[in-house]
């Protein structure tokens, strides 16, 4: 793979870096800081960057599951995050050849409509099974701006065992 930004051509992805990153995407999203619109979650830039980067390794069905897991943990409808996280993950792979090419801050503008498909996706459900819309639940739109501005940094730190060479040759210049 080609980090287009730089013509720097990555390693391969080690898949147990793929998993501990979701995994501490998901301990992050577990932390008790509280339901605010300011705290992004870390998950989904995880799940959409990776979606992006190496679908094969991760895919809908791991979407999915840790989807689950985040209903459970927020007491939601079950399949809520689930649903979304899924669907997001469907447009990251589905898209994932358009924002590959580009640079970090224009992916930034280019996953935000997945950021607000998945802070607004739980609003527009509970309206429709309800009846209710919960106003204050719209603030989730901060969330995703909130989430696409940390996507360089994403993008960044999450290359970045790709981006080691294997043998340092000074006298190489590549």
């Amino acid at each position: 793979m080609i980090d287009f930004q730089s013509g720097y051509i990555l390693r391969p992805v080690n898949p147990f870096f793929i998993y501990f990153s979701l995994l501490c995407a998901l301990l992050l999203n577990l932390l008790p800081i509280g339901n605010y619109s300011w705290v992004p979650d870390w998950l989904i830039i995880c799940i959409v960057f990776w979606n992006i980067h190496q679908h094969r390794y991760v895919g809908v069905i791991t979407a999915f599951i840790l989807g689950l897991l985040m209903d459970v943990h927020h007491s939601d409808l079950l399949g809520l995050h689930a649903f979304s996280y899924t669907l997001v993950a469907y447009l990251a792979i589905s898209w994932h050849r358009r924002i590959v090419a580009l640079t970090a801050p224009t992916q930034a503008l280019h996953v935000l409509p997945m950021f607000l498909l998945v802070s607004l996706c739980p609003v527009l459900a509970h309206w429709i099974l309800s009846g209710e819309i919960y106003w204050w639940a719209l603030t989730g739109t901060v969330q995703a701006v909130i989430e696409a501005l940390l996507w360089p940094l994403a993008t960044r730190v999450l290359l970045s065992p790709q981006r080691r060479p294997i043998d340092v040759d000074h006298n190489r210049p590549l």
